[in-house]
C-alpha cells in the first residue's frame, strides 16, 4: 500500500477532487468520483480500477485494514477535504476512479433468460441511481442508454445506486430505433413503459424468451416512434385519480414482473 501525505491542497494529485460541487469529471476525463467508505468498498471489489484513494487522516488506521495493498493512498486533513472538495465532508473515504470504455452495442446471441434495460432520456440522478440499484438486484446486467440520459457515473447517480452501477455494462445507443430493430432481428420481446390506447396491462404482459424493457423521460415518457415500434407497450394501472408513477418506481414494478421465475447469477 503506497501511503501519500499531502499537506497543500493545490498539490497536483488532488486534482480529481477539486470542486466537486462544481465539477463533474466523468463526461470529459474519463473518470469519476466514489464518495463514503460503502462506495469506495464496492468500487474496490468491482473489476474496475481505482486511480486513487483519498482518505481523511483520521480515518487512515481504519483504512489500513481494509484498502488493498495494491492501492494509492493519498491523506489529508479532514479541514483540508473540505476546503479542496467544497463542501463539508465527513465520510472519511473518496475515490477516483477511472472510467471504464463507452461500448455501442452489438447484436449477440441471447439466451431466453436475458432481460436488458434500456433508458431513453432518463434525466434526473436520483431517477437513473434507483434504477439502476433495481437492476443489480434482479440481475439484470446489460443497461443500454439511449440519447439524452443522465451520465450513469456522476457523483449522486453513483451514490443512490449504493455502487451497484459498478455491477452493469453500459452501453452507448444513439440511434434507439435501429439498436430496437436488430434486437428484435435477434428474437428479443421488447415492452415499452407507456400509457398509450394500445398498451396492456402489466400483470397481462408475460415474457416468452429474451426480453429488453424501455423506460422513457420523467417528464414526457418514451417518444411515440419508440413505442410504436416496440413489441408491445405495458401499463400499470392506478388508483384515487393517480396519473403516473416515479420513473424508477415503475420500473422496479416492471422489472421485478417481468423477471420473475428467471434464474438469477450472483457473481455480477
Amino acid at each position: 500500500m503506497t501511503i501519500e501525505r499531502i499537506a497543500d491542497i493545490n498539490d497536483p494529485r488532488l486534482d480529481p477532487y477539486r470542486h466537486l460541487r462544481t465539477t463533474n469529471l466523468t463526461r470529459f476525463s474519463g473518470r469519476f468520483i466514489a464518495e463514503s467508505k460503502p462506495l469506495v468498498a464496492r468500487l474496490v471489489a468491482s473489476p474496475l480500477e481505482a486511480e486513487s484513494i483519498l482518505v481523511d487522516e483520521k480515518f487512515l488506521d481504519e483504512a489500513k485494514t481494509w484498502l488493498p495493498e495494491s492501492g494509492r493512498i493519498l491523506v489529508v486533513g479532514s479541514d483540508a477535504i473540505s476546503q479542496l472538495i467544497g463542501f463539508h465532508f465527513h465520510r472519511g473515504y473518496l475515490a477516483c476512479g477511472f472510467r471504464p470504455t463507452a461500448k455501442l452495442w452489438k447484436g449477440r446471441e441471447l439466451n431466453s433468460d436475458w432481460t436488458g434495460v434500456f433508458l431513453i432520456g432518463v434525466q434526473d440522478p436520483e431517477n437513473m441511481g434507483s434504477i439502476l440499484r433495481t437492476c443489480a438486484a434482479l440481475g439484470i446486467q446489460d443497461i443500454l442508454l439511449g440519447p439524452e440520459c443522465v451520465d450513469p457515473f456522476a457523483r449522486r447517480v453513483l451514490r443512490v445506486s449504493m455502487g451497484n452501477a459498478f455491477k452493469l455494462h453500459f452501453y452507448q445507443c444513439d440511434r434507439p430505433l435501429e439498436t430496437l430493430a436488430d434486437f428484435h432481428h435477434n428474437q428479443a420481446r421488447s415492452f415499452a413503459a407507456c400509457l398509450s390506447p394500445a398498451s396492456v396491462e402489466l400483470g397481462s404482459a408475460h415474457r416468452t424468451g429474451p426480453t429488453l424493457v424501455l423506460l422513457g423521460n420523467e417528464a414526457h415518457g418514451l417518444p411515440s416512434e419508440i413505442i410504436e415500434a416496440s413489441s408491445d407497450g405495458v401499463r400499470i394501472d392506478m388508483s384515487l385519480g393517480t396519473d403516473s408513477l416515479n420513473v424508477s418506481v415503475a420500473a422496479g414494478i416492471i422489472l421485478y414482473h417481468l423477471s420473475r421465475g428467471i434464474r438469477r447469477s450472483d457473481h455480477t
